[in-house]
């Protein structure tokens, strides 16, 4: 986590290097990181809105999303 506690830092600095393939699949992550967040005692479907909360279920779903990519930058 980044030392001005910033939440846009904290997404960045976490998922800002994950391997999926497509550096809109990080910037998704990191956007959805940032959100999730800021409510983060909420579950999944109430953190979100409408079209934001398809574009989460879709980005989960995305064949190029896994654990491996999302957790790459912690792994040495």
């Amino acid at each position: 986590m980044s030392d001005t506690g910033d939440p846009d830092d904290w997404a960045s600095d976490e998922f800002g290097a994950a391997q999926l393939g497509d550096a809109r699949l990080t910037q998704r992550l990191i956007a959805l990181a940032r959100r999730l967040l800021q409510v983060a005692q909420r579950w999944f479907p109430q953190s979100l809105d409408g079209a934001d909360l398809k574009a989460g279920y879709r980005f989960f779903d995305n064949p190029k999303v896994d654990t491996d990519g999302v957790q790459s930058p912690h792994i040495g």
